[in-house]
């Protein structure tokens, strides 16, 4: 039992690691690519917002949860409990909705019936519609600013459902008004950011793909390099996406089933949601890197790797 519980730790701390690395990395060669072109990308602006976010939520909440599984108790005060909370739930939220912008964006850039007009205002509307995204997600968390509290530590067992444990992690609980209050908030959740965002992807997705292979079959030979580009960019956010709608369906799964049954499977299930929740922000940013030409060039250049 001792040996799974350090692999488990283990395998975590790697994904934890993987995260942050790789994160880093996105963002220092995007930074480098925009000195080097005297540019940047609209879509570069996407990608570098989805690995900032999820660098932030590795360092302020992977990074903690890790400790926590290792045996060290933290109990947060109750300022700080509320600044955590705030930032966990904050930046879950905008992490969900700068992929989903990522996913619709190549849907647009795909579908050749809609134009951005020119790149100056491709950048505008990127920026209004990221500002939008940070801006809105902010006032959402703030309730759990308000209704956080810390507690000594012998609180009864209830589900966190942001960090997918049935303690109060870091000592850390939200406490509504009323119970009704609570469980809106909580269904709200689950609603806004996990089921509604798996829908749209989904069906820009499908779009992207069926729009995708109506225009190879609609224009010539000589645009095959072009093709290839696009294709490799669906196959990117095609892989995100997956990722992204296995991590949550597990943590609806994990959370329903608590709720209803509360059986034997329910520490396997949420450890299960929080191993899903590590792989999309340690394997996001090498999805990002991998499909990304002009990254996946300065990356291995930067590395020192020759592509064949």
């Amino acid at each position: 039992m001792e040996v799974e519980t350090t692999a488990h730790l283990i395998l975590y701390g790697l994904l934890v690691f993987l995260g942050i690395l790789g994160n880093i990395l996105v963002l220092v060669t995007i930074l480098a690519t925009t000195v080097e072109n005297h540019g940047l990308a609209a879509s570069d602006i996407i990608l570098s917002n989805l690995a900032a976010v999820n660098l932030l939520l590795s360092i302020f909440r992977n990074i903690l949860l890790f400790i926590a599984e290792s045996g060290v108790n933290i109990l947060l005060t109750l300022n700080w409990c509320r600044i955590f909370m705030f930032l966990w739930v904050w930046l879950k939220s905008v992490s969900v909705w700068v992929t989903f912008c990522l996913s619709c964006f190549h849907f647009l850039k795909i579908k050749q019936h809609v134009h951005l007009s020119t790149k100056r205002k491709e950048i505008i509307y990127v920026l209004v519609i990221l500002l939008a995204v940070w801006f809105v997600n902010f006032l959402y968390a703030v309730p759990a600013f308000v209704y956080s509290h810390a507690v000594s530590g012998n609180e009864t067992k209830i589900l966190m459902v942001v960090s997918t444990t049935t303690d109060p992690f870091l000592g850390c609980v939200w406490r509504f008004p009323t119970r009704e209050s609570g469980i809106m908030f909580a269904v709200f959740t689950l609603v806004l950011h996990e089921l509604i965002p798996i829908l749209l992807m989904v069906g820009t997705n499908l779009s992207t793909v069926y729009y995708l292979s109506k225009h190879i079959r609609a224009i010539a030979d000589e645009h095959l390099h072009s093709v290839q580009v696009e294709r490799t960019a669906a196959k990117l956010i095609l892989a995100l996406v997956t990722l992204f709608v296995l991590c949550t369906l597990t943590h609806m799964l994990a959370v329903g089933y608590y709720n209803h049954n509360a059986g034997p499977s329910t520490a396997f299930l949420l450890t299960l949601a929080r191993y899903f929740a590590s792989l999309f922000i340690g394997f996001s940013p090498l999805l990002i890197a991998a499909g990304h030409s002009k990254l996946r060039n300065k990356v291995c250049k930067v590395l020192h790797i020759k592509i064949v």
